[in-house]
C-alpha cells in the first residue's frame, strides 16, 4: 500500500482538500453580510469535501485490498478463504477467489522447486552443480564444494580453467550432454559431463566419480578426453555458411617450417564466417629435444619456453578434440595436419583420421592471384588484420583470414563446400 500509485493519489486528494478549504476562505470573506450566499457556498464547499473523504476512504480500502491480495497468492494455497468477496462488484475480491481456485497442486511453486533442485543435488553421489549464464554457482551439493573447494555465488573460474569449461559448454549447446576434461588452475585435470539447460536456464556439471577423493587424490595430467564420437562426414554439397571450422597453426622445432617434433598448437573456432575467440585452444608441447635457433627466430618459442610442458601424447586427445568434425583452416594447413600425423607416429599413437581442409593462402591466391604463394604475414597485412602479440596469435590471424575469405567467396557466388574445393583445385573464380 505504499507504492507509487498511492502516493500519487494521497497527494492528489491532499491538493484538492487545501483548495476547497481555500475556496471556502475565500467565500467568507466575499460574501460579507450576505448570509444566505454564504450558507449556500459553504454547503457546496461542505459537499465537496464530504466527496473528497468518500474517494479517501474508497481508495484506502482499494490499496488494502490489493495488499491482502498480494499476500494470498504469496501464501500458500488453503488461505482462500482469508480472502472472501464481498459481493459482484468487489473485482479484487474476485479475482483473489479465481487466482486461488486456479491453483492445481501438481504444479511446484518457486520455493518448492529450489528445495527439489538441492535436494536432488545433495542425493547425488558425484559431485554436481549448476551454473547460471554468467558463470556463478548457484547450486552445488558437498561432493561438489570438496573437490573444488568454492561455495554457492562463487564464479567458476575460480577453480576450473574458463577456456576449457567454455569449449566444453559450446559443445554441449543445443544436444546432449558431452564429456571433457576440465583443468584447474594447477593443471591438474578433472573428467567431467556438461549438459547445457537452453538459454537462460544454465548448465549442469557432474564430475566423474574417481574425482570425488578430491585435490588430495588427484594426479596430474592423468586423464584424457574422450573418443570422438563418429558423426556425419562433411559433404561437399554443405553451404560454406553453415560449416563448422576450425582454424590450426602447428609450431615445430626444425630449422625449416614443418620439419621436426612439434612444440606447439593453436586452435580457434568458426561458425560460418563468424569467429568465436573463447573456443580456442593452446598448448605447449615438450619435444624431448632442442628447439632450434631457425625455428626459435620464426614462431618466438624456445627451449627455454617448452620446458616442463606436457609431451605431444598427453595433449593429443585435447587437440583431437578441437579439430573433431570440422573443416580444418590455415595457411598451408596439410604441412601442419602433416606434422600432426607424424608427430603421432613418434609417439606411438594410432594413425589419426585426418580431418578436411582448405588452404587459406590457396583460396586468396585463387580470388586475387596478386596473393598467390603469400605468408601469413603477407596476407595479415593485405586484409588489414589486428596485429598480435604472442606466438598464439597465429591462430588468431588464421581465424580472422579464413572470416574474410569466406564473405569474398560468397560474394562471388561461391556457397559450398564441393564450390570450394573446386575453386582450389584448378576452376576460375566467378567475377566479383
Amino acid at each position: 500500500m505504499m507504492g507509487g500509485a498511492w502516493r500519487v493519489a494521497m497527494v492528489g486528494l491532499a491538493v484538492a482538500a487545501a483548495a476547497l478549504t481555500f475556496l471556502g476562505a475565500e467565500i467568507a470573506w466575499m460574501t460579507g453580510n450576505n448570509q444566505a450566499a454564504y450558507i449556500q457556498d459553504m454547503a457546496v464547499a461542505a459537499v465537496g469535501l464530504l466527496a473528497l473523504w468518500a474517494a479517501f476512504a474508497s481508495l484506502s480500502r482499494h490499496f488494502r485490498d490489493l495488499g491482502r491480495l498480494r499476500d494470498t497468492l504469496s501464501g500458500l494455497p488453503g488461505r482462500a478463504a482469508a480472502f472472501p468477496s464481498r459481493g459482484r462488484n468487489d473485482e479484487v475480491g474476485q479475482l483473489a477467489q479465481a487466482a486461488t481456485r486456479s491453483f492445481r497442486p501438481d504444479r511446484v511453486m518457486p520455493g518448492r522447486l529450489e528445495k527439489s533442485v538441492s535436494a536432488m543435488l545433495s542425493l547425488a553421489d558425484s559431485p554436481t552443480l549448476l551454473l547460471n549464464d554468467h558463470g556463478r554457482i548457484e547450486r552445488l551439493n558437498p561432493a561438489a564444494a570438496r573437490l573444488l573447494d568454492t561455495e554457492e555465488g562463487a564464479d567458476i573460474g575460480q577453480s576450473l580453467v574458463r577456456a576449457d569449461l567454455l569449449r566444453a559448454i559450446e559443445r554441449a549447446r543445443g544436444g546432449d550432454a558431452v564429456s571433457a576434461v576440465l583443468r584447474r588452475p594447477d593443471d591438474t585435470e578433472l573428467s567431467a559431463r556438461i549438459a547445457d539447460l537452453g538459454l537462460n536456464a544454465g548448465v549442469v556439471l557432474a564430475f566423474s566419480g574417481r574425482n570425488a577423493a578430491g585435490p588430495a587424490g588427484m594426479g596430474k595430467h592423468t586423464l584424457s578426453l574422450r573418443p570422438a564420437p563418429p558423426t556425419e562426414p562433411l559433404g561437399d554439397d554443405d553451404p560454406l555458411a553453415a560449416l563448422p571450422f576450425v582454424a590450426l597453426w602447428v609450431a615445430t622445432a626444425g630449422a625449416e617450417p614443418g620439419e621436426g617434433p612439434v612444440v606447439a598448437v593453436g586452435t580457434m573456432r568458426l561458425a560460418g564466417a563468424r569467429v568465436f575467440r573463447t573456443v580456442s585452444l593452446s598448448v605447449l608441447i615438450d619435444p624431448a629435444t632442442p628447439v632450434t635457433a631457425e625455428a626459435a627466430a620464426r614462431h618466438g618459442i624456445t627451449t627455454e619456453t617448452v620446458a616442463g610442458a606436457r609431451p605431444f601424447a598427453e595433449v593429443w586427445p585435447a587437440i583431437q578434440e578441437a579439430l573433431h568434425h570440422c573443416v580444418v583452416v590455415g595457411v598451408g594447413v596439410d604441412a601442419a595436419l602433416a606434422a600432426l600425423a607424424r608427430a603421432c607416429a613418434h609417439a606411438d599413437l594410432p594413425d589419426p583420421a585426418l580431418p578436411p581442409s582448405l588452404d587459406l593462402g590457396a583460396l586468396a591466391g585463387a580470388l586475387d592471384p596478386e596473393l598467390a604463394g603469400a605468408t601469413l604475414d603477407r596476407l595479415v597485412e593485405a586484409f588489414q588484420l589486428t596485429p598480435g602479440t604472442g606466438p598464439f596469435a597465429a591462430a588468431l590471424h588464421q581465424a580472422e583470414l579464413a572470416a574474410r575469405l569466406l564473405v569474398q567467396l560468397d560474394q562471388r557466388g561461391i556457397a559450398t563446400h564441393g564450390q570450394a574445393r573446386a575453386l582450389l583445385a584448378g576452376g576460375a573464380a566467378p567475377a566479383a
